[in-house]
């Protein structure tokens, strides 16, 4: 094989490696910081007599609604490639979405295109989840008590699920084309790791805030580091 055969087949070879998501040569690093306002959101009670499921215990008085373990755990932080198809691997088991005391847990939920996520009825009343956002808009229908209702989510983007039984119930499934995505930890700092050398669009998510988004470079072996503020 002349020489001119060998660089055009290396050529090819290192285009189907970024085409597959698999990147030569160093990886890199993107950490930082997310600070949110303020939080207004004040507990509030549901009383779930109404729609009670009769094969559950017949219990009264008022369901407390859990407090989520930080306020940054709807915050959702994504790494999109720009120079290369990321590789994208079905997950090994479903993701999960609870209704537990009146309300979706989590409220934001980041899946990759394709995965499938188990809505589960952990109260002792009906639940009927749904979402009007197409292409991904579903109806599981009428659930009691302990029932699991599987839903697969093909096409990226945000879908906006609610319960048709009880109107201030809403949560959030994000279909991500990309595997490299974090949730803060409970000061608000996140790291994502391992991604192939390239531009990417970092993007970072709150349901009550508009989404923040910048272009960045990763490559050289050096961490990037970023701050998102939201509320601005």
């Amino acid at each position: 094989m002349n020489s001119n055969k060998l660089h055009l087949v290396v050529a090819l070879l290192a285009g189907l490696c970024l085409r597959s998501g698999t990147a030569w040569g160093q990886t890199g690093t993107i950490a930082g910081s997310v600070v949110l306002p303020p939080s207004q959101t004040k507990e509030r009670s549901f009383r779930g007599s109404l729609y009670r499921n009769r094969l559950a215990p017949n219990r009264r008085g008022q369901e407390k609604v859990a407090t989520p373990r930080s306020r940054y755990d709807d915050v959702i932080i994504g790494a999109h490639a720009l120079d290369f198809d990321p590789p994208l691997q079905a997950a090994p088991a479903p993701a999960r979405m609870d209704q537990k005391m009146a309300r979706f847990w989590p409220r934001v939920l980041p899946i990759t295109v394709g995965a499938t996520v188990e809505f589960v009825n952990q109260d002792r009343f009906y639940h009927n989840v749904f979402s009007l956002s197409r292409p991904n808009d579903f109806d599981i229908g009428r659930k009691p008590t302990g029932v699991v209702a599987g839903q697969a989510f093909n096409d990226t983007g945000r879908v906006e699920v609610f319960c048709d039984i009880h109107p201030q119930m809403n949560a959030t499934v994000l279909v991500l084309g990309t595997p490299w995505f974090t949730r803060p930890d409970s000061t608000g700092s996140f790291r994502l790791e391992a991604l192939p050398e390239g531009r990417y669009r970092l993007h970072a998510y709150h349901p009550e805030h508009d989404d923040l988004e910048r272009q960045i470079e990763v490559g050289g072996g050096v961490p990037m580091t970023q701050t998102f503020v939201f509320g601005r």
